[in-house]
């Protein structure tokens, strides 16, 4: 039932025939039944939810977070037309990093007329104070990205380039350890090339740009370090796996700071050095000092250390300055003239507005044109001409002409299709292929496979996650690769906190705070989860009800918990009563005290220290979420049971995972700090309760504290309520306890 398309398919040739590369993958799948594909494909979602693997869509009202969309099927590309993608991108990572080399240095390239200097000087991502700082090497990109899509035709056209922080290699990673699970027996015959090997040497790259003096000083050597800008990220999860496979440090701006133009990790025993810095922040965000003042992602100073030869940063600043689109006119002669070569994967035909004879084609085509920003930081969609009314074709056209060198207009370019699961069969989706591009010591190696993303819709440009796009997994088949050893695999070191134990002083300090939170919320959301527990088990069993007398005591610690407002408790108040403030405390997220919000704060805690969590921790994590669903209004007390039981064994689960898996090192002892401060602080509010009456609200406030006797009962119903045991297997018959 596969609806050959128009369109070139990368599955079947134009007389519905399978192309060679993909019979063997579909002869496998042929045989199955839809319900087993969509079993293998549930499979591979519950994976993906198991660890957590998520992306952001910024300004989405139904939340930030989502799974990362993984189609089953991957799309297959044959080795002998890998080669000539290999060495077409292989080819412009060189022209490109001999561009930056240019620009921020000789200019030969302006000042003899090959580039108009406008391009330069009016484009944002040309950084001023980065100019005349010589990276390690001359290397400017060691990690690129390169959009390709396939034309009618069958050629490759370059889309776009990715030059100062590529997402997408850990996603790249990640879909292949999915779908490497889900079709196993697809994959078993080895015929389908590694993407390990790639990771160890771009590993290795990093080792190699440690500045050298800062070794030969004795001590202890100098750190990599991958800057994030943190949980809020839109790619978070991927900055933290890639910290884990390269086995990195994961840090955030404010983990670093720069003495004497040198940048060093702040611990809590002492600054510790930094050597390398592979960064996820834009250019301009990376410094405060010299490059965007209101940015708190970014070091101070940071450029000054690059400038003194104190740090390798990749990719270097001011690499953005290439993923404008106003540069793809220029390349092809670029090319000739940087590397007597003509490009062997052409870029898609542009017309930069800024010089009058392009921007007056522009105007007079744009009814079959893409039109996009010239440069990347003015944030603009891709406008269709063709998708366009007369009326907005003619308000765009007096926008280019009252500014023209801010864009781009470029021919449209149907993207190739490829088979992807849909519901219960196989549907044509259009197809865009990330390729990543690194440097080593003896040149650029590439991926052998990279990030498909796919959509509905056939026109390139829109294809984006932020837009709602698809991934794929990538095959590169049959063949080898032209570079790298599958032996190097285990040239990637593990984290260190793997191996050994940390010391306490390798620590930063908002990791530690971070851990240490997460501690607290994790004891005192288990404290408030059995407490609520054992009072709608008493308040709501129609065999045995409790009386006000056997609910006092847990009334009376609720309110000092702030889990019950102090006036809405009383012995005059109906036991019924308390319903309503159960599910408050459950589930209103308005609740300040309550466990919906302590449950957001520990989500919170543990995403700012995903790198240090075991991944069973942060699996039992992300269930939080779910069993932090809203309910409905008035929820029986059988639903609000079934929550709170779900939580119970949830943070069982998440202490049992901390205890068994987690290394015992300096993380780990924080966490646990917390752990212990926040039960004692518990076993506190317990005792208070017991021995003075809960505060009602406009009661002064310097008042005569009148301390109780502390019965027995009373002192045990509330310390059984932690362990969720019911006080009645314990009573004697003349009322006494078993035991003091």
């Amino acid at each position: 039932g596969y609806d050959v398309a128009s369109a070139f398919d990368e599955m079947v040739t134009g007389h519905g025939h399978l192309r060679p590369h993909w019979r063997k993958l579909i002869g496998q799948l042929a045989p199955l039944d839809p319900e087993n594909i969509i079993e293998r494909e549930d499979e591979a979602r519950r994976l993906l939810r198991q660890n957590g693997v998520t992306y952001s869509i910024y300004g989405d009202p139904q939340g930030a977070e989502r799974l990362w969309p993984l189609d089953l099927i991957p799309l297959l590309i044959s080795a002998e037309e890998w080669r000539v993608i290999e060495a077409g991108v292989i080819q412009r990572a060189r022209l490109l990093n001999l561009i930056l080399d240019d620009v921020y240095g000789e200019g030969r390239l302006v000042n003899e007329g090959w580039l108009p200097p406008a391009l330069v000087a009016a484009n944002p991502g040309f950084l001023r104070p980065c100019y005349g700082i010589a990276p390690p090497g001359g290397i400017y990109l060691h990690l690129c990205a390169i959009d390709i899509a396939r034309a009618p035709d069958g050629r490759w056209w370059v889309l776009s380039d990715r030059t100062q922080a590529p997402s997408g290699a850990g996603y790249t990673l990640e879909n292949r350890s999915v779908i490497g699970r889900v079709l196993a027996d697809c994959l078993a015959d080895g015929q389908v090339q590694p993407l390990a090997p790639f990771f160890a040497v771009f590993r290795e790259t990093l080792d190699a740009l440690i500045p050298r003096h800062l070794n030969e000083q004795g001590g202890r050597p100098a750190r990599l370090v991958l800057l994030t800008p943190g949980p809020y990220n839109e790619t978070y999860y991927e900055h933290v796996f890639l910290a884990r496979q390269l086995g990195i440090t994961l840090v955030e701006g404010a983990d670093l700071t720069v003495r004497d133009c040198r940048v060093y990790l702040k611990t809590l025993n002492a600054l510790e050095p930094v050597g390398v810095i592979l960064r996820r922040l834009d250019d301009d965000y990376c410094d405060p000092l010299t490059l965007r003042p209101e940015s708190t992602l970014g070091v101070v100073g940071l450029t000054e250390a690059a400038r003194a030869g104190n740090v390798a940063i990749a990719n270097a600043l001011g690499s953005g300055l290439l993923e404008a689109m106003a540069f793809k006119p220029f390349l092809p002669e670029l090319s000739r003239r940087l590397l007597s070569e003509e490009l062997l994967l052409p870029d898609v035909a542009s017309w930069w507005c800024g010089e009058q004879a392009e921007c007056r084609y522009v105007l007079d085509n744009l009814d079959h044109l893409v039109i996009k920003p010239a440069f990347q930081s003015l944030r603009q969609e891709a406008m269709v001409g063709a998708e366009m009314s007369a009326t907005q074709r003619s308000n765009l056209a007096a926008r280019i002409a009252a500014r023209p060198i801010d864009f781009v207009g470029q021919e449209r370019l149907p993207a190739s299709v490829a088979p992807a699961w849909e519901g219960n069969h196989l549907e044509p989706r259009p197809v865009v292929l990330r390729v990543y591009v690194a440097a080593t010591p003896d040149g650029f190696v590439v991926l052998p496979g990279g990030l498909t993303r796919t959509s509905t819709v056939d026109t390139p440009s829109n294809v984006t996650m932020q837009g709602g796009a698809g991934s794929k997994d990538t095959w590169i088949v049959g063949g080898q690769t032209n570079r790298g050893d599958a032996s190097r695999v285990a040239a990637v070191a593990l984290p260190q906190a793997l191996i050994r134990p940390a010391p306490i002083g390798e620590l930063s300090s908002r990791v530690a705070d971070g851990l240490f939170w997460v501690g607290r919320y994790a004891e005192r959301t288990d404290g408030q989860v059995r407490l609520l527990r054992t009072l709608l088990t008493g308040v709501t069993d129609a065999a045995r009800p409790w009386n006000w007398r056997d609910a006092e005591p847990l009334l009376n610690l609720a309110v000092w918990l702030e889990l019950f407002p102090p006036n809405d408790v009383g012995s005059g108040v109906p036991i019924s009563r308390l319903m309503p403030m159960i599910q408050a405390a459950l589930v209103d997220p308005a609740h300040p005290s309550g466990i919906h919000r302590n449950l957001q704060r520990l989500a919170r805690s543990a995403s700012g220290v995903r790198d240090r969590l075991p991944p069973d921790c942060w699996r039992v994590a992300t269930q939080y979420q779910r069993a932090n669903a809203p309910l409905g209004a008035r929820a029986s007390p059988s639903r609000l049971l079934l929550r709170l039981n779900e939580l119970v064994m949830l943070n069982a689960s998440l202490v049992g995972s901390i205890s068994e898996t987690m290394p015992r090192d300096a993380g780990w002892r924080f966490l646990d700090i917390g752990r212990r401060l926040e039960r004692a602080i518990l076993l506190v509010q317990v005792m208070r309760g017991m021995a003075t009456p809960p505060p009602r609200e406009g009661a002064p406030l310097l008042n005569e504290v009148r301390p109780r006797r502390v019965d027995d009962r009373r002192l045990a119903t509330a310390m059984l309520a932690l362990t969720g045991t019911r006080l009645a297997s314990l009573d004697r018959p003349d009322g006494s306890l078993d035991s003091p």
